[in-house]
């Protein structure tokens, strides 16, 4: 994670990126704030004693994509636009009313370099040494406009018997930094740390399976991680997400897309056999988001000699109803349900919807489970 008490003296340490942040949290509040590409959802997390509590919880979503595919916070390709996200900031702080005014912002895969190389054993000094030079050639720009972090993520021996590491580098560009900085000053917060919302995911979902393939499937795009007790070893992406689904019954049933959403939602894949025609229409498209999860899947068998052995489906899309089953049949791995709103006390009133925000707040949970 990036902590940015003065943006200018960002360190490129593994202990900094981990830093505890409880020093600028006071009183020890925090709010999670989770800028995706077609909503953005906040938590606010309290610590007192040993006790963390969610006192405050939101989202807001925009529909204008759905009609209007560019209408979208960000996405691969394109700036955030700055405008419309503060007020979608200031709209849902309306609402929400959180006390807490330090945020740990999550940055999407696609607004990162994320790359895992390995490197033979070496001091700490050395390891530094050889990481600067190897982020030459991962990051497409100069280092001097990126904030560079790294990760030992694991260990092993190569057929000669030599010991490598393997090394997970981070980058940021400083431009997609600033521009949460401004963000969040112009709604009225702080912005005090930002970390890739894959990190995030791999806190707030408690994985402890030995070898897990976890897709995130957001609006326009599905991000897939490979954790091992909760340690990443691998990611990759699908640029197709919910959106695709729901653009597809629109153009094939001629009716309005927030209608077809409203029924995507509603019936899913278990539509009965007057709405068999809805899964029919989406599951190409979901196949293609399979096979994306399928190359990420092999490629790290390949390189790693491990298993992956089972699979977890988190994000707005994972709500859609049979779809961790067709996944999990499709993929050949037994699933398993995230554990996003353990660790913590929350309203007993919101009980009921806890299977729910389970996967569309697991991001924000991650960024203020963070240390406070």
């Amino acid at each position: 994670m990036f902590s940015l008490p003065n943006f200018k003296k960002v360190k490129k340490t593994a202990s900094d990126f981990f830093s505890d942040i409880s020093g600028f949290l006071n009183p020890q509040r925090v709010l999670g704030v989770d800028i995706g590409t077609s909503s953005i959802k906040l938590v606010e997390f309290y610590k007192k004693g040993e006790d963390l509590k969610l006192e405050n919880y939101g989202w807001l979503e925009t529909k204008g994509y759905l009609e209007r595919g560019n209408e979208i916070i960000q996405a691969s390709g394109l700036k955030i636009s700055v405008k419309e996200t503060v007020g979608l900031v200031k709209t849902l702080l309306a609402q929400v009313k959180p006390k807490a005014k330090n945020v740990i912002a999550s940055i999407p895969a696609f607004s990162a370099f994320v790359t895992p190389f390995d490197l033979p054993f070496l001091s700490a000094r050395e390891t530094a040494a050889a990481i600067s030079f190897q982020a030459r050639q991962f990051i497409p720009l100069p280092l001097s406009e990126v904030s560079l972090d790294w990760l030992k993520i694991d260990e092993f021996e190569n057929q000669k018997g030599i010991r490598f590491q393997r090394i997970l580098l981070i980058g940021i560009p400083r431009e997609v930094i600033k521009t949460y900085q401004l963000i969040f000053k112009t709604a009225g917060l702080k912005l005090a740390a930002v970390e890739v919302e894959s990190l995030a995911l791999l806190r707030a979902v408690m994985v402890h399976e030995p070898l897990i393939l976890i897709a995130d499937l957001g609006a326009v795009s599905t991000n897939f991680v490979i954790a091992q007790k909760g340690v990443l070893k691998y990611s990759g992406q699908s640029d197709y997400g919910g959106a695709f689904l729901t653009q597809v019954i629109s153009r094939s049933l001629e009716i309005s897309p927030l209608r077809a959403e409203e029924l995507k939602c509603r019936s899913g894949l278990l539509a009965t056999a007057g709405e068999y025609e809805l899964s029919a229409l989406m599951l190409p498209f979901l196949d293609v988001i399979i096979g994306e999860a399928r190359r990420v899947k092999e490629t790290y068998e390949r390189s790693s000699g491990k298993k992956v052995e089972r699979l977890m489906l988190a994000g707005g899309g994972a709500n859609l109803p049979g779809i961790e089953k067709y996944f999990s049949k499709q993929m050949d791995l037994a699933a398993v349900k995230p554990f996003t709103f353990s660790g913590f006390k929350y309203p007993s009133e919101i009980e009921p919807m806890v299977k729910e925000l389970n996967n569309i707040l697991a991001v924000a949970v991650g960024l203020a489970k963070r240390k406070i």
